[in-house]
């Protein structure tokens, strides 16, 4: 049977050629669109990092018996707060709402590792947070932000619908794996394969469709506010009010 570290190795492998072509396809985007694509280049990029490390059985912890892979747990908390940040950054939304769409993937995230390494009651609780966190990024996207995004050009609010729509989407597939294979529905060798795959298709997914889309965010030069609404370097004034709630 292929070992664990292998299929790190050929995933960190596909994740490299992934960067490779959007690093390509960067060069053909406009410029002021280019640092909104350049942050989600980077969370490929610590991806691909991730992986490599994981198959170089770097930071690999055994809890309670069962391995925690510290780089994959990384680099998929960049990974969902991003995604889902910059989902939420296509509607306009303020900062108190960013903070929300941000820290909920990421309580979530932490959650399932808990989960992966504990029993009984904490595992318990563990998955009730990450599915009941899920069920709450669905209805915060399809009514505090979508209320939001009303403001918005229509291109601009379609960006947005359709990434949001992606990563409910995708995330709920992913999730609804995770917890099955958590109860060993799965063996090993196919738990890891189709978590891989499925955190591959999440990244390079919305990666291509951002990419083919960035055009349609209608604020010109501001695209880089967007970036730094995120990295929390808004280089504005701090008395400026807030898109409402």
């Amino acid at each position: 049977m292929i070992s664990p570290t292998t299929v790190y190795a050929v995933t960190g492998v596909l994740y490299t050629v992934v960067f490779a072509a959007l690093f390509l396809w960067l060069r053909r985007i406009p410029e002021q669109y280019r640092r909104l694509c350049q942050l989600v280049l980077a969370v490929i990029a610590v991806s691909a990092v991730g992986m490599f490390l994981d198959a170089a059985r770097v930071g690999i912890l055994v809890v309670n018996g069962t391995e925690l892979t510290i780089p994959t747990v990384v680099s998929d908390l960049v990974a969902y707060s991003v995604l889902w940040g910059i989902a939420a950054l296509l509607a306009g939304v303020s900062r108190k709402l960013l903070a929300v769409a941000v820290g909920i993937p990421l309580l979530q995230r932490l959650s399932f590792s808990v989960a992966t390494v504990s029993g009984g009651v904490v595992a318990l609780l563990a998955l009730g947070i990450l599915i009941g966190g899920h069920i709450f990024l669905i209805y915060f996207y399809r009514n505090r932000i979508w209320a939001v995004a009303q403001s918005l050009p229509d291109k601009q609010r379609l960006l947005h619908w359709k990434s949001r729509n992606l990563l409910l989407f995708l995330v709920g597939m992913i999730i609804v794996f995770s917890v099955l294979a958590l109860f060993g529905l799965f063996d090993t060798f196919v738990s890891n394969v189709l978590t891989q795959y499925m955190n591959l298709l999440i990244r390079a997914g919305f990666a291509g469709f951002l990419f083919a889309n960035v055009t349609n965010v209608d604020i010109g030069d501001a695209a880089d506010g967007l970036v730094d609404e995120l990295t929390g370097d808004t280089g504005g004034d701090p008395t400026d009010p807030e898109p409402a709630d």
